[in-house]
């Protein structure tokens, strides 16, 4: 199933794979809200290889989406596993 789900989604046009990632992000939050320490352990090294791979830096990704978070809805909490908005 989830190599069916990874081609269809690779299939999808740049803007169908964002409008499907806005789609799920509050089901990711919640995932991630329910276990901080899970999501830090297993995912921030995974995003940081990913990341890393494509030549981008996290530390300024970091920096950026922590800048965004906060003109946004004024959130300090960025590792607290809560979600803004």
């Amino acid at each position: 199933m989830r190599e069916d789900l990874k081609s269809i989604f690779g299939n999808l046009s740049a803007d169908e794979k964002i409008t499907f990632l806005q789609s799920i992000m509050p089901e990711v939050c919640t995932l991630f809200s329910e276990n901080p320490q899970r999501m830090m352990a297993e995912m921030m090294p995974l995003c940081r290889q990913m990341m890393e791979g494509c030549g981008m830096d996290m530390a300024q990704m970091m920096t950026m989406m922590q800048a965004m978070k906060s003109k946004s809805c004024g959130c300090t909490d960025t590792l607290g596993g809560k979600c803004c908005g």
